[in-house]
């Protein structure tokens, strides 16, 4: 079977659902042999595709060359071409990454940009398409390896990732190169693919031979175990998610896990490790959540997009607030305001026989309701007398009496008149604000979510 007769099969078997009539493809090419061959089969094949090329201007002359010859390759199969060029350099050193980091960042959101174009819309689906093989696919895996991504990197490159589609993977480098000769098919070297200074490039020129002398077919015994690791990952991801349902609770503000259940659960770390890293977590950093399960309630460790809270027995997973639209100014009367907290509703009631007892709702005094009312978040400092109490008490430790968590402390709002707190709102009212004896109509303030 050629490598054509390979591709056509691999695309009934893994792409059944597309077709020359239903999509369109825009094919990501470089103008070397692997992009070449992958864009001449699928012309072959009658799909509507376009070719897209960025130009990272990395290596002067020879990327423009690139980009030349792209474009006349499209003009003899009569196909679109996009081209976009782009100071990667700048961009890397902007974004402070990597230049290969820049570089599929920058190629990758303009190929998604691309796919909004008309073209690319006058069929029920769009999608991008790239030249990755099985050689590629081998290096993945080993430079997956000896970083530790876990058994997640062993699985290589996917075949279908959201919008893109890499049908080439199951082929071979030399297979796709002796399919370019045989149809007389031009190409251009890209000379940064004898750098050894790349990782990749140091594993495909340096490792990857020397394993050969010892292990001649290293590369199908590699190709299988991605297989291999792609189907014990389906395994162990089913296993995971059987862990994920008995320890990661909702709660009003995030996530909660028992941390006596998480303790005895085996394996402990790498459960621990596969829900950090939901939320942000770095693997530098999970020793640090792991000593948080035994720190002291209120202990903090935090990521780049979430909280980890020790509380009391539970590890509380919270999303990090940006601390926006913290304050509500009430200049005039309204019967609602809302706020991040949720809604208070005020009405002008006679003085009721019998007082609601409740957190949700409060009486005060008419006459001594003066604007402008500020509802805030709690301050350090900030203290009230507690209704039925004659003394003060800071409003921190009334809450610890409560015994909340810092997630539902960090949630509590209070309205305030002339720096006075009039109710830690839910909670209770102040005591210097309840209607007297002689009050003919009174306030009330209700609460809701």
């Amino acid at each position: 079977m050629n490598l054509f007769e390979a591709f056509q099969l691999q695309w009934k078997r893994k792409f059944s659902y597309l077709h020359p009539h239903n999509c369109t493809l825009l094919v990501a090419v470089s103008g070397g042999v692997d992009s070449v061959v992958l864009l001449h089969c699928l012309h072959k094949m009658q799909f509507r595709v376009a070719a897209a090329h960025v130009n990272f201007q990395l290596r002067g002359d020879e990327s423009n060359r690139d980009a030349l010859f792209v474009q006349q390759t499209c003009e003899k199969y009569n196909i679109p071409f996009y081209l976009k060029t782009v100071n990667t350099q700048a961009f890397a050193d902007e974004e402070k990454i990597s230049i290969q980091e820049a570089a599929r960042r920058l190629r990758y959101d303009w190929f998604e940009q691309l796919l909004q174009q008309p073209y690319f819309k006058t069929t029920p689906n769009a999608f991008i398409v790239t030249a990755h093989h099985a050689n590629d696919n081998i290096e993945t895996l080993l430079h997956h390896l000896f970083r530790g991504t876990g058994i997640a990197g062993l699985q290589g490159i996917p075949q279908k990732n959201n919008h893109i589609i890499r049908p080439l993977l199951f082929a071979y480098k030399q297979d796709i190169i002796e399919y370019a000769e045989q149809h007389n098919l031009k190409w251009v070297n890209d000379s940064s693919n004898k750098k050894q200074d790349y990782t990749r490039n140091f594993i495909r020129l340096q490792i990857l031979p020397q394993l050969q002398q010892y292990f001649p077919n290293i590369d199908s015994i590699l190709t299988e175990n991605i297989q291999r690791f792609q189907e014990a990952n389906q395994l162990y991801q089913q296993a995971l998610q059987n862990h994920f349902k008995k320890l990661i609770q909702h709660n009003e503000y995030g996530y909660q896990i028992p941390i006596e259940l998480l303790k005895k659960t085996q394996p402990f770390t790498t459960v621990l490790w596969e829900i950090a890293k939901q939320f942000g977590c770095q693997s530098t950093q999970l020793i640090s959540i792991e000593k948080l399960l035994d720190a002291e309630n209120g202990s903090i460790v935090e990521t780049s997009t979430h909280r980890f809270i020790k509380n009391r027995k539970w590890l509380l997973i919270q999303l990090r607030s940006n601390q926006i639209n913290d304050l509500v100014t009430i200049q005039e009367w309204s019967n609602q305001i809302h706020y991040n907290g949720g809604k208070l509703l005020f009405d002008k009631v006679p003085v009721p026989e019998n007082f609601e007892a409740n957190s949700q709702t409060i009486y005060i005094d008419e006459t001594s309701l003066q604007f402008p009312l500020i509802i805030r978040k709690l301050k350090t400092g900030d203290y009230f007398y507690p209704f039925g109490m004659k003394h003060k008490k800071k409003i921190s430790r009334f809450l610890i009496d409560l015994k909340l968590s810092l997630p539902e402390k960090e949630n509590v709002w209070v309205l305030e008149m002339k720096k006075k707190i009039i109710w830690v709102i839910g909670y209770r009212a102040d005591n210097r604000f309840k209607v007297n004896a002689n009050a003919k109509q009174c306030i009330k303030i209700a609460y809701l979510k």
